[in-house]
This record gives C-alpha cells, structure tokens and sequence, in this order.
C-alpha cells in the first residue's frame, strides 16, 4: 500500500512540474506581454517530450516525488502511535 501511494505521488509531483507550471508561466507571460493584434505565446507538449533531457527531468522529479513521500509514510508506519 505505501509503494502505491507514493507512485501516485511522484506522479502527482510529475503533472505539477510538466503541465501546471509551464502552462500557468505561459498564461503569466501572455497576460502581462504587449503583444501584436494576432501574436500570443504558446506551450506545446509534444515538442518538449521528443526532448531527451526532458525525459530525465521527469524521472528526477518522479523519483524526488516517490522518494520523498515512501520516506513520510516509512516514518510514521515505524514511529510508535502516540496517544
């Protein structure tokens, strides 16, 4: 049951860091750039995974996610119950 919960945080983890962030950056940047009447600012996903260094900031920040959720959940399973 841990290693399930903590995969569902590392993948929680994952979606924050390479759909939320960039995506609310672009919607920042569009807000506050003085653009043209037909210019805007775009966030393409497809592109940034055939990246290969993309590949690795995923796993790094899947297994940060994993690791440090299976540590929390490690802790309090061995700690005694507190009254």
């Amino acid at each position: 049951m841990i290693i399930g919960k903590c995969i569902l945080s590392g993948l929680l983890a994952l979606l924050i860091a390479a759909i939320v962030l960039p995506m609310s950056v672009c919607a920042y940047l569009t807000w506050t750039a003085h653009l043209g009447e037909n210019e805007g600012i775009g966030f393409d996903p497809v592109s940034a995974a055939r990246y290969p260094p993309a590949w690795i900031v995923a796993a790094l920040v899947f297994g940060l996610g994993f690791y440090l959720q299976y540590r929390r959940l490690n802790a309090r399973q061995r700690s005694p119950a507190r009254s």
